[in-house]
């Protein structure tokens, strides 16, 4: 995912960089940030990062791609006053030290994890890292029937015009429950492609990470905007606080 991202990262903000959620989610996580820190895993270019800061937040954040974190550090230079900080790493949170209110990995950042393993390792770390009181927020899709079908097809066109086009070729091993992704692309006279591998989770499965890492549920939203999770949910929004507080 670290050359994926390092491919796209000029032109992230462009094509990624704002969701129709995205004031929902600003809320939802500063309203569990409270006084406190928060520490983002996948900061990427300032997506949720820096309106974050702006909403009176200190964020510490890790991110894969050094060409991701570039062109956060561009966007910080002019925003001095900002509390943000950066630095290459993943979701092991190897070498961050600290204690958060706030520990989050959204969008479905913890699927590109390397790893079952990793993706463990992840909720160990943010259980250790987090304040007393603190939460830790995942979010990811939920492998429901319209996403199943997506990738029995095979492909997708995401983009098509007489500029260029993107699309998406499939591989799903459902019982090793992994999805693996082709993506070509071309803008201009320029051809583009990226290969990653996405390591996705049920509701259930996670829960069980967390409970391992002595996290228990405390929400769990079919949205940002706190709608209720069910089959028919796309996205799944989960907070997870000490289960020995």
């Amino acid at each position: 995912m670290a050359h994926y991202y390092d491919v796209f990262a000029e032109v992230y903000d462009e094509r990624w960089g704002q969701q129709d959620y995205a004031g929902a989610e600003l809320a939802f996580l500063r309203e569990l940030a409270g006084d406190g820190s928060a520490l983002e895993v996948g900061i990427g270019t300032r997506r949720v990062a820096i309106p974050l800061a702006e909403a009176g937040v200190t964020v510490v954040g890790v991110d894969p791609s050094p060409k991701m974190l570039a062109v956060l550090a561009r966007k910080l230079a002019g925003a001095p006053h900002l509390k943000v900080e950066a630095g290459v790493g993943d979701m092991t949170l190897a070498g961050v030290t600290g204690r958060f209110g706030l520990v989050f990995c959204v969008y479905h950042t913890l699927f590109y994890a390397d790893s079952r393993e990793e993706q463990q390792q992840f909720f160990h770390r943010a259980a250790q890292l987090l304040a007393p009181g603190g939460a830790v927020v995942v979010e990811g899709y939920q492998p429901g029937q319209t996403r199943r079908a997506r990738w029995a097809k095979g492909v997708r066109v995401c983009e098509l015009s007489p500029d260029g086009f993107e699309y998406e070729l499939y591989r799903h091993d459902e019982a090793n429950q992994t999805l693996e992704v082709g993506c070509y692309s071309l803008a201009g006279a320029q051809l583009q492609y990226s290969y990653w591998v996405e390591r996705y989770l049920t509701a259930g499965q996670t829960d069980e990470l967390a409970a391992e890492a002595g996290l228990a549920l405390s929400e769990r939203w079919g949205s940002y905007a706190r709608a209720p999770f069910d089959d028919a949910s796309s996205r799944c929004v989960s907070v997870y606080v000490s289960s020995s507080s």
